[in-house]
C-alpha cells in the first residue's frame, strides 16, 4: 500500500476512515532511494514536492561556515520533510541520510486538494507538524539546559518511543543506526564525551547497547533520570480532536 508509513503513523493515534486510508494511498508519489551518508536535500534547494519517509532513517541538519553541524531532528519512516513547500520552494535546511532508505515524493497540488477535501487529514496532518514543533521544544530544553547523561537518556527514550509508533522498535529494544558522531551532532556533545556518558549509562544499568541497537534494562529509572516525559507527543489531545470531529 503506496504511504503505509504514515498511514501507520496516523492510524496508530485514531483509527483512519476507509475514505481517509484511500485519499492517502491515491496521493501515490515516486519512490526515490537514498544511500547512507549521502545528502538528500541541500540548503536552498529548490524544492518542487512533499517528502515523506518510506524506509531507513535521515536527520535534519545546518552547518555552519566552519563546518560545524547541528543535526536538528531525527527522520523516521512516516514523517514528513516538511510542509514548507506548499507556501515556500526553497529549502533553508539540509537532510542527511542516517541509512538505506527511501522516500515518497508527492505533488504538492496532490497534497492539498487532499487536504482541502478532508477535514479529519488536514488535522492529521496538522497534528505532525504540532508534534514536530513539540520535539524541536525538546530539543532546545535538552541542549539548553540538561547535563550530557541527561541530554543521552532523554534522545534514546525519544527515538525509541517514536519508533514504536510506526513499529520500527518492538518492546524495551531499539534498532539504533545513528553513530556516536551523529548522536553528538544531535546533542551539541563531542564524539568522544558522547562514548564516554553511554558507557556511563551502561555501568549505572540503565541500557545495553549493541552494534546499532539499544536495550533498556530500566527505562521508568532512565526516564526518572532524565526528566521524560512523553506528554509532549501530544497523544491524547491528537486522539480528542479527532473524536469531536466524527460524526457520533
Amino acid at each position: 500500500m503506496p504511504l503505509e508509513a504514515l498511514i501507520a503513523r496516523l492510524g496508530y493515534y485514531n483509527d483512519l476512515g476507509a475514505g481517509d486510508r484511500a485519499a492517502l494511498s491515491q496521493l501515490g508519489g515516486k519512490v526515490r532511494p537514498f544511500r547512507a551518508n549521502s545528502e538528500i536535500i541541500s540548503a536552498g534547494q529548490k524544492m518542487d514536492a512533499v517528502l515523506v519517509m518510506r524506509d531507513g532513517w535521515a536527520a535534519r541538519f545546518k552547518t555552519l561556515e566552519d563546518g560545524r553541524r547541528q543535526i536538528l531532528n531525527i527522520l523516521l519512516p512516516g514523517d514528513i520533510f516538511d510542509l514548507q513547500v506548499l507556501v515556500a520552494a526553497e529549502a533553508d535546511h539540509g537532510v542527511i541520510a542516517v541509512t538505506d532508505g527511501s522516500f515518497y515524493a508527492l505533488s504538492p497540488p496532490a497534497v492539498r486538494a487532499m487536504l482541502a477535501g478532508s477535514g479529519t487529514l488536514t488535522m492529521a496532518f496538522w497534528w505532525t507538524q504540532v508534534q514536530e514543533e513539540a520535539f524541536l521544544r525538546e530539543q532546545i530544553v535538552r541542549n539548553g539546559r540538561q547535563s550530557a547523561q541527561e541530554r543521552i537518556g532523554h534522545l534514546l527514550l525519544e527515538l525509541h518511543r517514536r519508533a514504536q509508533i510506526v513499529k520500527q522498535a518492538h518492546g524495551d529494544s531499539l534498532r539504533l543506526p545513528l553513530t556516536q558522531t551523529q548522536i553528538a551532532d544531535t546533542l551539541g556533545l563531542t564524539p568522544i564525551h558522547t562514548n564516554r556518558v553511554l558507557r556511563r549509562l551502561v555501568r549505572a544499568g540503565y541500557i545495553e547497547m549493541g552494534r546499532q541497537w539499544i536495550h533498556f534494562l530500566d527505562a521508568p529509572a532512565l526516564a526518572e533520570m532524565c526528566e521524560f516525559d512523553p506528554s509532549y507527543f501530544h497523544l491524547d489531545a491528537f486522539r480528542m480532536r479527532l473524536g469531536q470531529m466524527r460524526p457520533g
